[in-house]
């Protein structure tokens, strides 16, 4: 019976040290009620059962499941949040429980640990109080609470099988060193083992952080440039409007200084090549052309030729996609010129082109540049490596995650042709409007 009572308090530790940790993870203004008391009171019960149970690794999951279940219903969030968080919460306990392993191995003899209710008492202890040190530091609790956001927010079903798949693992471990219990080379592997599953969650975290910010800078971008399009076509006609005017008053006057001055002002006023300007009017409204002079403007200030040949019609596959895919080929065009304009500018002739044709029921769209040699061009997809140089590819891997998670419609390949460096984007028809 006492044993019974002991394995409910620490039921009951964790299952409040769980409440606040939680709490933190998703920064939710939760408090205590009668409700949440109840939940985790029944939350108890349930671990006390799975626990008298053959302790295997089904063991570990159903105390899992049954965490997913228990903090769904006390914060009120979805049951995809939910793995997510109880995800992060598992991870936190299992670091402190190591911590609570070494500590024991290192100063309690192992006939005493073993069976003793009293020290699994003061481990339950001990691993909450860890747990909630750890979250209690600011720049842990910001981090999580950031990749708990960002987990939460995009792709929740890799997320969550990611998740799921960790845990899986993790839980096989921590039953082999439950089983084991004592220092040797089955205990230091299964420690190396749980490790690299936790340093892969957090490089995996990192990655989709990084990704997620580099998506919404480029949503920001994507708000604006829409505005800036209207605001070129419209200056372009009053520039146009004004060049015809300033050549009228050229044809009236006869002072050689004035007619000087006015085919100075005519040469350099405008700041994007007219030719340009007219041929990406044929594209659709909104993102994709406003980045796309955007892009022009950036190539010109760096001193770049640039060249367009854009050849569709008003039935074209482009105006047959979606919003939400306009964006995200935007983003891809944004970051490949970007990564063509800087490769260029450090050569001789100076050299971007963009071609845009429809054949086949299918949409390419080429951009070619010129590329000093020795720059990095075959790992291009891999993160901080570009045509630009080392440590400045971000851009391009984000591209590359793009164009893997748009597969079904979206397809990318790169090659040297006559010096030129060519990326081609081809758009396939499976283009429904998603």
């Amino acid at each position: 019976m006492l044993e019974v009572f002991i394995n409910y308090i620490c039921a009951l530790i964790m299952a409040f040290a769980g409440f606040y940790i939680i709490k933190k993870i998703i920064h939710s203004s939760e408090k205590i009620n009668i409700k949440t008391i109840i939940v985790l009171l029944i939350n108890c019960i349930f671990t006390v059962i799975i626990h008298y149970l053959n302790y295997n690794v089904i063991s570990v999951l159903l105390d899992f499941i049954l965490n997913i279940v228990t903090y769904k219903i006390i914060f009120k969030i979805s049951i995809e949040e939910s793995i997510i968080a109880v995800g992060i919460l598992s991870i936190l306990i299992i670091i402190s429980d190591m911590i609570d392993v070494f500590i024991h191995l290192l100063f309690i003899p192992h006939d005493l640990i073993q069976g003793n209710i009293y020290i699994f008492l003061l481990g339950n202890i001990i691993v909450s109080a860890i747990t909630i040190l750890i979250i209690k530091i600011k720049v842990i609790e910001s981090k999580i609470n950031n990749f708990y956001k960002i987990l939460s927010s995009k792709n929740l079903k890799l997320n969550i099988l990611f998740v799921a798949l960790i845990m899986i693992g993790i839980s096989g471990v921590v039953y082999s060193i439950i089983i084991n219990f004592k220092f040797n080379l089955r205990f230091f592997t299964d420690v190396l083992i749980m490790s690299s599953l936790i340093i892969t969650s957090f490089i995996f975290a990192r990655n989709r952080e990084s990704y997620s910010k580099l998506s919404k800078e480029y949503d920001v971008l994507l708000l604006n440039v829409q505005n800036f399009e209207e605001w070129i076509e419209k200056e372009q006609f009053i520039r146009h409007e004004y060049k015809n005017q300033l050549a009228v008053l050229y044809s009236l006057t006869k002072e050689k200084a004035v007619k000087e001055k006015i085919e100075d002002i005519i040469k350099n006023n405008l700041n994007i090549e007219n030719e340009v300007v007219y041929n990406l009017k044929v594209l659709p409204k909104g993102t994709l052309k406003g980045i796309l002079y955007y892009k022009a403007i950036i190539a010109e200030q760096n001193k770049i030729k640039l060249t367009t040949d854009i050849s569709i019609n008003k039935n074209s596959l482009l105006n047959k996609l979606s919003k939400k895919r306009i964006n995200e080929l935007s983003k891809i065009l944004g970051i490949y010129f970007d990564n063509a304009i800087e490769a260029a500018k450090d050569t001789r002739k100076k050299i971007v082109s963009l071609e845009i044709y429809e054949l086949k029921d299918k949409i390419n769209i080429i951009i070619s540049n010129t590329f000093k040699k020795d720059s990095i061009i075959d790992n291009n997809v891999k993160k901080g490596v570009s045509s630009k140089g080392r440590n400045r590819g971000k851009g391009l891997y984000f591209a590359s995650k793009i164009i893997n998670n748009n597969s079904n419609w979206l397809v990318e390949k790169h090659e040297i042709v006559d010096n030129y460096y060519v990326e081609i984007i081809t758009i396939t028809k499976s283009t429904s409007k998603k």
